[in-house]
């Protein structure tokens, strides 16, 4: 349990290559036992669903739930088949059906009592939702990411939940919007020392053609590509 916290901080800390060797050395420790594969592919799964990796997100929650097809262990089984959920609707792969289970799942069993990474999933969700093109249905989401944010206290989730509504400007065809969000998003990231999110702003000023990283100003779109600290308290 240790080695899957400290590899999900390394991902937030952006140092992403530590995070996959730390979480892969973990599976391969948990050999054929149902809960240690459950334990550390519910870590891995989790975090490359922050990341931004839907296929290994979906290769470890598809592995975890294979060894709990039962879904006998409900923390940590929630988990995996919200990253399934997630990989699939970011990968565009029935992605309202997708979104809709993922729901169902964060309501029934992270929102009452509210659970670990809570706001992560509802901002996910919102991920998930402008994928399907539900942007009211995102917005909704990501609400909900920032009133359990707010009344808990998870602030692991606070850039996340800020680049999320980024993309959903940007889905919204409001580029000037979603810049000035992920600016917001990065300064938050930085202060938190959670350079994932700042990598990820990075990337998505680049995309609506406004990287302010290094006091660049407005860039011009037609030359940009699409990319191929305080302790937090999930």
């Amino acid at each position: 349990m240790t080695a899957g916290m400290f590899a999900e901080i390394a991902g937030y800390h952006g140092r992403t290559d530590q995070a996959r060797a730390v979480l892969g050395t973990l599976v391969k420790a948990a050999g054929d036992d149902p809960y240690a594969v459950t334990t550390a592919t519910s870590f891995e799964a989790r975090t490359a669903s922050v990341i931004g990796d839907p296929d290994w997100a979906l290769r470890a929650a598809e592995r975890g739930i294979a060894a709990d097809p039962h879904f006998s262990f409900g923390s940590l089984g929630t988990y995996l088949r919200l990253a399934r959920c997630w990989a699939l609707a970011t990968a565009g792969q029935s992605p309202a059906a997708a979104a809709d289970e993922a729901e169902h799942l964060i309501r029934t069993h992270l929102a009452s009592p509210a659970r670990t990474c809570v706001s992560t999933w509802y901002a996910l969700l919102g991920e998930m939702r402008i994928a399907a093109g539900s942007l009211e249905k995102a917005a909704a989401a990501l609400d909900s990411a920032e009133e359990y944010l707010e009344r808990y206290g998870q602030r692991s989730a606070e850039a996340l939940i800020i680049l999320v509504r980024a993309q959903l400007e940007q889905a919204s065809g409001n580029n000037r919007a979603a810049a000035d969000l992920a600016d917001r998003a990065r300064t938050v990231a930085l202060r938190q020392g959670a350079h994932l999110f700042t990598q990820r702003a990075d990337r998505l000023l680049a995309r609506v053609g406004q990287h302010n990283a290094m006091g660049v100003g407005v860039q011009n779109l037609s030359t940009l590509r699409s990319p191929g600290t305080p302790k937090f308290s999930t």
